[in-house]
């Protein structure tokens, strides 16, 4: 739940809905709702957050296969979390790639590894995570774009990334080349 700073209207977001705004939007690739902590967050904070993200990836999941007309069109991706903690990030990426909708066989269509590592334990959680999760489906990393986290993540199995920081260094002007001198 949040209030609009608008006008102070109540507005929810729920799995169902997430989905719901993704499938109008038309992306390609959509993601499952999930919550993503802070990494000072206690451990037994972690796995609450956990518990509900995999209970709101289910939901997304069954609310993305009950509209097949935009399942064919458009990919869900679940999202790994588990903060810093390595039993976390294992079982979040075994639940995930278990969960299937009642109805059939159907699963996520590719994984997102969420945040809530700090920059010097990313690539180690990452790893944690690309052990676990099923070879020949897609790996995205969500928030990276700085030129070498990107190639240290292609290199731990990423394949895709999101950052707004391209899009910010744009703005002002800035791109990165890469030096042969």
């Amino acid at each position: 739940m949040f209030r609009s700073v608008i006008d102070g209207s109540v507005h929810y977001f729920t799995p169902e809905k997430s989905i719901e705004i993704q499938h109008a939007l038309g992306a390609d690739i959509i993601v499952a709702f999930d919550e993503c902590t802070s990494p000072h967050e206690p451990l037994r904070y972690q796995q609450e957050a956990l518990d509900r993200t995999h209970r709101w990836a289910k939901r997304s999941l069954e609310y993305h296969h009950a509209h097949p007309e935009q399942a064919a069109k458009q990919a869900l991706f679940a999202v790994v979390q588990g903060g810093r903690h390595e039993e976390l990030r294992k079982e979040s990426a075994t639940v995930l790639m278990n969960m299937k909708i009642e109805k059939g066989l159907t699963g996520f269509d590719g994984y997102a590894i969420g945040g809530s590592f700090a920059k010097e334990d990313m690539m180690t959680a990452v790893a944690w995570v690309n052990g676990v999760l099923p070879e020949g489906k897609p790996r995205h990393l969500l928030g990276i774009g700085e030129p070498a986290d990107i190639i240290d993540a292609v290199r731990q199995g990423c394949d895709t990334f999101d950052c707004v920081m391209p899009t910010r260094n744009a703005r002002t002007g800035t791109v990165f080349v890469h030096d042969t001198s």
